[in-house]
């Protein structure tokens, strides 16, 4: 039976993917698993929703916010969802990891010539625990890293006979990626500027490709630039290219727990078992993220072992400077940021599905070849098992929080109840999930590090009053232990002094050393004594309310002296 064209191939990716996407989504009913952090991209998006030619820009996101808040003004015309911007963007994004099925369907396709090959290596990427995850959750990184992945997968199917037209089109379509989320630039950049340099010309012709490949990153970046001149937020060239996001806070920083995050960030990538969001939790983890990392380096040691017979290929050569290159950088990156966040895991770990699809590849040519259909079956059928067992496990771990969403409204509702908001101040440790939904329901505001505090209490307004453990290591990443600690000291005293009650999450009992293994998430495990020592010394608390799977809450009070 004659194959259909490509042409029918790829809609048939998009559609099948789309549409299990788009089901999945709507019985999951839960966009914020992997993380909260497009709860807020979607408060932030509210003026490009509703106002788009006054909005702001935000220099780190410079096209994702006008092209994400322009898609949810089309969903409210049409009626889906109208006002839950929180809600159309999990669902924005099934429409983007499904067009990212499309890229490495062709991309496979063209690469092996095989549409069996492509369509398990597609199935293989999708199911990937935070591919999947990210696809079916709220998270702001879908649109960018299907056009980075894009300009990749073309980068390297061209680059090993590049041309100045073939660079200007990579570069073209990758800078549009990164201007959606800003570090997407990093990890990618030096791998295709390595693609180029090892490329079988002469030197000097290497030298100017490269040259075009950044004199086109800087042109098309300059367009963009010049297209929202004069808009509200709109940044100069220089600010575009390099808007510092992330560096000199609390998410910077080298140290032994970083580690653990490794671990968590590589392991959860390909078998989702989380999530472990911090050093802590990564440790008590260990096995099951030391397997998942196990079982890509088996992929990875495999792989070289078939292709090394082909090492001298450079076609090979460059899939291997612009996969393995994204890879190092991103990691070496990552390990200074945030090792364990599925976003900046997601864009450097695509090596996993390539190499996958070059050993599905060559394991089929060099066993199933011109063999009988029996024994072909018997090396395609496990190899089609093997490349579903991601998406099956990922898929039973996301529903397992199949409803969270509703679960998070409610709970806002009952500790409303349980703490009226005219008199209570929380005391967060400033990871709590449903701190999320408080600022996302209740007001829009920001703890007492960022935002002045309000009047005496009873206060009707803001509704969500609260303090934030980790603010200063966030905020203030050059702060001594003592004055972190003095300066949480000072925000709850100010809550008492203002006739406040002061309501602590589960947190409360944590030792000294489980407070520093949380902190080193922000590579401040050595402010956890003081902190530790302010709180226990100065206050007590007592549990006072039974919060269901968010756990105890417990009263904050002044010791007796």
């Amino acid at each position: 039976m004659k194959a259909p064209a490509l042409g029918w191939q790829l809609a048939l990716a998009f559609v099948l993917s789309f549409s299990f996407l788009l089901g999945f989504s709507a019985w999951l009913q839960n966009v914020h698993i992997l993380t909260a952090n497009g709860m807020y991209k979607s408060i932030q998006a509210e003026p490009w929703i509703n106002d788009y030619w006054h909005a702001r820009l935000d220099p780190s996101n410079y096209l994702y916010f006008p092209l994400y808040g322009a898609s949810a003004h089309l969903l409210d015309m049409l009626g889906f969802l109208p006002g839950r911007a929180w809600q159309q963007f999990a669902y924005l994004n099934d429409f983007w990891a499904s067009v990212c099925v499309v890229v490495v369907y062709l991309f496979v396709h063209r690469l092996t010539g095989s549409a069996l090959v492509a369509a398990l290596a597609a199935l293989f990427h999708l199911g990937s625990g935070f591919v999947i995850g990210l696809a079916v959750t709220s998270e702001d990184i879908m649109p960018g890293y299907t056009l980075v992945l894009a300009s990749m997968m073309l980068g390297a199917l061209w680059f090993d006979r590049p041309t100045h037209k073939r660079v200007i089109a990579v570069a073209t379509l990758f800078t549009l990626g990164w201007l959606i989320e800003w570090r997407l630039i990093f990890p990618t950049l030096p791998a295709f500027a390595l693609a180029l340099a090892i490329a079988d010309a002469p030197i000097k012709r290497r030298a100017a490709w490269i040259v075009t490949l950044l004199v086109t990153i800087v042109a098309v970046t300059g367009i963009v630039q010049q297209i929202w001149e004069g808009h509200n937020g709109a940044m100069g060239l220089h600010d575009l290219l390099w808007t510092g996001k992330g560096v000199d806070s609390g998410w910077g920083g080298i140290g032994w727990p970083k580690l653990w995050l490794m671990l968590s960030g590589v392991g959860d990538y390909f078998l989702n078992t989380g999530p472990h969001f911090d050093p802590a939790t990564a440790e008590r983890a260990w096995p099951m993220l030391s397997f998942s990392v196990a079982v890509q380096f088996a992929i990875f040691v495999v792989g070289c072992a078939m292709l090394w017979p082909q090492r001298h290929d450079s076609r090979l050569r460059s899939i291997a400077a612009i996969f393995l290159g994204t890879l190092g950088a991103g990691q070496v990156m990552n390990f200074y940021s945030q090792p364990q966040d599925p976003q900046m895991q997601i864009n450097v770990m695509p090596w996993l599905t390539v190499t996958w699809a070059l050993l599905v590849a060559g394991l089929i040519r060099q066993f199933g070849g011109r063999r009988s259909g029996a024994f072909r079956a018997s090396v395609v059928v496990p190899l089609a098992i093997l490349s579903l067992v991601p998406l099956v496990c990922n898929v039973l771990w996301l529903a397992r929080s199949q409803g969270g969403d509703a679960r998070a409204v409610v709970a806002v509702a009952d500790l409303e109840r349980a703490f009226p908001p005219d008199r209570t101040v929380y005391l967060y440790w400033g990871f709590e999930y449903i701190e999320t939904w408080q600022f996302a329901l209740l007001s829009h505001t920001w703890d007492w590090d960022f935002v002045p505090p309000p009047g005496p209490a009873p206060q009707a307004t803001p509704r969500f009053k609260w303090i934030s453990i980790i603010a200063g290591a966030v905020r203030h990443a050059t702060w001594t232990p003592e004055q972190h600690a003095a300066a949480l000291k000072q925000q709850i005293d100010l809550a008492f002094q203002l006739g406040y009650r002061v309501i602590a999450s589960d947190y409360w009992p944590w030792s000294v050393e489980e407070l520093g293994k949380q902190l080193g998430t922000l590579s401040a495990s050595n402010r956890a004594p003081a902190i530790y020592a302010m709180l226990h010394d100065n206050y007590e608390a007592k549990p006072v309310y039974d919060a269901g799977f968010l756990g105890p809450y417990y009263e904050v009070r002044r010791k007796e002296r």
